[in-house]
């Protein structure tokens, strides 16, 4: 080839040049065109049109400009371009339901959308431009939008204590300790509890190998006639703490085994007076004075039986203690005894307060449960096991370990193993493919997920350890919102200030009430100083509100004060002396500084003050439609009829001023009294009195009904 052909381009190379040139210019075009029909700026060009027909036009678009929004939090690394299409996000005006999405306004929150953004609660992808990236999971962004029946997950990322606000997150939070999800997995601000399952160090002495062959292999003990489960064990239908696990015949029975040999305390029969006892026996309605003995003890203001009210089975009573309806056929007569007279003694942290039993009241009780609350079909269906072998007990102790049943049940000599679950902490920062789903056929998103888990866990791990629990629906979604919220630690010192800590009580009282706090177990139901129960009222201010002869009185022969009511105070059995010493303590240290009880003269009320408060009582104000008394009067509201000696004139007078300032949420309405109309009612409840039971001094470790 010469040199000039060498030099010459083809007519082909020309062609082929033309046609990259022109794929070129076009690949260009592509950008400029693409970003033009961007679906953010036609929600923008969509808003200004909205906004021209509305009446308020400009104060809708003062705001606005053309172009991506962008708030941007540096220090807690956060991007958020979610107002370029919610324009009206923030506009007040716009919050009714007819405006069209994306336009709509935010309902009010505490936090300013302008400062916030959206992606801090609602999470999704801040940076996105496009709505599926910014909503959704896709190939590059891995965060999707929280759904709203899950959004109270992200204010639980910062606030660590309870809010008003979020009681779905405050449920899950709630059951996550109670199921005794922390015995085998890490969880944030999840706190162990002090006592996760019952100890079983003993329980060879307290039940017998067959009821817990039934126990394991089936812990439901009411079914109907289809087999239906009615009432779950001894746990509410809607708390069964127990789980499900997937054990054979043969495992069960190896399990049984094992735990009939736990024997680690002795039980001594306690010893009756034979008096006592000779004559209980020869009455024929034995069972029936225990009955009443129990009920008159309010034992089921912590425990609930199943009664049968036509066709339907269902549960009364409360939930903080194990549900008795079959507890008779549960457990061993002699170990009932011991623990109704200590409960301690069996299981340090029971919840149960020590009574002061009589030997004529422990008997009645015992008969009533060990002959009413029982079932003689319960074991039916438990084959025949025989003595335990070797071999058994040594297969059971095993599986005790394998199946992590040492992460919530004690025994002695038996440490659980560490980390047996995995940790949870983060769970809720994890993106989808940081998850393994194995073969299941659920949606691929971090909430299917959980969900998943907890309802059947071997759906997504065939290995998995993990027991079975039964939850209603609305429990799943709170168990679940509380796992959301678990994202790890703040990442920088910014995001830490951010973090909202619990409360933690200061309350701990020590001296002779702090052991008759502990004895009685008052913060199972009461509230003091913000540590305790909501089951019965908040005793912070007790000494103000209640007079102290009245409130000795009170605990050793609770009255009802809310008829209304179905929980009442267990009558504990106290002796005087503990009475006394409760008192005592109540009257001088739990005070509000907002009553001043030396402040008011009970002197300067007057004969005819207190005529002029009963016809402002009964006519003007007609308080008499929620307090009864004597036997007239509604049930809203507490019996007024001891009043004069139950309540403290200072506290009933800034109570009749403004009961919500004592009382937060209380439903007391609060009225525009005068000082002269405050008085006057102040001087007639004075005038409401009973007489009082004279409390004597009587030596500790004595009560009114026996020994102690």
């Amino acid at each position: 080839m010469t040199a000039e052909k060498m030099g010459e381009i083809s007519t082909r190379l020309r062609a082929m040049f033309a046609l990259a040139s022109v794929a070129f210019v076009v690949v260009l075009a592509v950008s400029p065109v693409k970003d033009f029909f961007q679906s953010w700026k036609r929600y923008e060009k969509d808003y200004v049109s909205y906004a021209q027909t509305r009446p308020d036009t400009k104060r809708l678009l003062a705001d606005f400009h053309p172009g991506i929004d962008q708030i941007w939090l540096p220090e807690m690394r956060v991007l958020d371009r979610c107002t370029t299409c919610h324009q009206g996000i923030s506009q007040a005006s716009l919050r009714d339901a007819s405006v069209p999405q994306p336009f709509r306004a935010h309902p009010a929150v505490p936090h300013d959308v302008k400062k916030w953004g959206c992606v801090i609660c609602h999470r999704g992808q801040g940076p996105a431009t496009e709505m599926s990236e910014a909503h959704e999971t896709t190939l590059a962004w891995e965060q999707p939008l929280l759904p709203i029946r899950f959004i109270q997950a992200s204010c639980g990322v910062c606030h660590r204590a309870e809010l008003p606000q979020t009681p779905k997150l405050n449920r899950g939070r709630e059951l996550l300790s109670h199921l005794n999800c922390s015995g085998c997995h890490h969880l944030q601000d999840i706190e162990r509890p002090a006592m996760l399952g019952p100890d079983l160090s003993n329980v060879g002495n307290k039940l017998t190998r067959q009821w817990i062959y039934k126990w394991l292999k089936e812990p439901y003990t009411i079914v109907d006639a289809s087999g239906n489960t009615v009432v779950v064990g001894y746990e509410t239908e809607e708390e069964p703490r127990m789980p499900q696990f997937r054990l054979t015949d043969q495992e069960i029975k190896a399990l049984s085994s094992y735990l009939e040999t736990l024997k680690s305390r002795p039980i001594e029969p306690y010893k009756f007076d034979p008096g006592v006892v000779a004559s209980l026996q020869r009455s024929p309605e034995l069972a029936d004075q225990g009955e009443v003995r129990f009920r008159q003890m309010f034992c089921t203001t912590c425990h609930s039986l199943a009664v049968t009210r036509g066709d339907e089975a269902k549960l009364i009573g409360g939930d903080i203690g194990p549900e008795l309806t079959k507890v008779g056929s549960k457990v061993n007569p002699d170990w009932l005894i011991a623990w109704l007279r200590n409960p301690q003694s069996d299981l340090p942290h029971a919840l149960m307060p020590r009574y002061g039993w009589s030997d004529e009241d422990l008997y009645k009780v015992a008969q009533y449960i060990n002959t009413r609350l029982t079932d003689p079909d319960l074991l039916s269906k438990v084959p025949p096991l025989g003595e335990p072998t070797r071999d058994e007990i040594q297969f059971g102790q095993r599986l005790f370990l394998e199946k992590g049943c040492a992460s919530c049940h004690v025994i002695q000599g038996v440490s659980p193993q560490k980390d047996f679950g995995p940790d949870l902490a983060i769970l809720g920062s994890k993106n989808v493919s940081q998850l393994e789903f194995g073969n299941s056929n659920i949606p691929r998103n971090l909430i299917s997920y959980i969900q998943a888990k907890i309802t059947d866990p071997l759906s997504v791990n065939p290995a998995a350890r993990m027991p079975q629990y039964r939850l209603t629906p609305t429990d799943l979604d709170a168990i679940t919102t509380a796992l959301l919220s678990m994202t790890g630690s703040p990442a920088n010192s910014s995001l830490a200030r951010l973090v909202v800590p619990r409360p933690e009580s200061a309350f701990r009282p020590a001296g002779a009430f702090g052991e008759l706090y502990d004895r009685y177990k008052c913060a199972v139901c009461h509230r003091f100083n913000g540590d305790g129960g909501n089951l019965a009222p908040d005793l912070s201010f007790e000494g103000s509100r209640a007079q102290r002869q009245w409130i000795a009185g009170f605990l050793k022969n609770p009255e009802t004060l809310r008829p209304i009511l179905i929980f009442r105070m267990p009558q504990f059995n106290m002796t005087n002396q503990e009475a006394s010493v409760i008192a005592d303590y109540l009257g001088m240290v739990t005070q509000s500084p907002a009553v001043k009880l030396s402040a008011v003269d009970e002197k300067r009320f007057t004969t005819q003050m207190a005529e002029m408060g009963r016809q402002l009582y009964e006519v003007k104000y007609q308080c008499n439609a929620c307090h009864t008394i004597g036997s007239a009067g509604g049930y809203v509201g507490p019996n007024l009829s001891n009043a004069g000696n139950w309540l403290n004139a200072a506290w009933i007078e800034e109570w009749l001023k403004d009961p919500q300032a004592l009382v937060p949420g209380t439903i007391e309405p609060r009225r525009t009294l005068t000082d002269q109309e405050v008085q006057a009612l102040t001087a007639y409840v004075l005038t409401l009195k009973r007489k009082a039971p004279e409390l004597t001094t009587s030596s500790a470790g004595t009560t009114a009904g026996g020994t102690q």
